[in-house]
């Protein structure tokens, strides 16, 4: 279970380098994994929060694989 929880705090770590990296807001990153801004809130909360909640490893590869052509499009805006 630690190795799980681990996991979880480094795909949520991964997230907000991301993050501030390429200055995602909560909509942005929520746009690219397919959840509500809420779920993305919940991923980003502290450990002892009673609203966090564990980042599944598919949605971080889901926003890896969508940030190339979504930066693209924000650029030419």
């Amino acid at each position: 279970q630690c190795d799980g929880l681990h996991r979880a705090a480094g795909a949520a770590g991964e997230l907000r380098a991301l993050m501030e990296l390429h200055q995602l807001s909560y909509r942005d990153v929520s746009s690219l994994a397919s959840v509500s801004s809420k779920t993305v809130e919940s991923w980003l909360a502290s450990a002892g929060s009673s609203s966090a909640r564990s980042m599944n490893e598919r949605h971080l590869t889901l926003i890896r694989a969508q940030l190339p052509g979504y930066l693209a499009a924000r650029k030419e805006q």
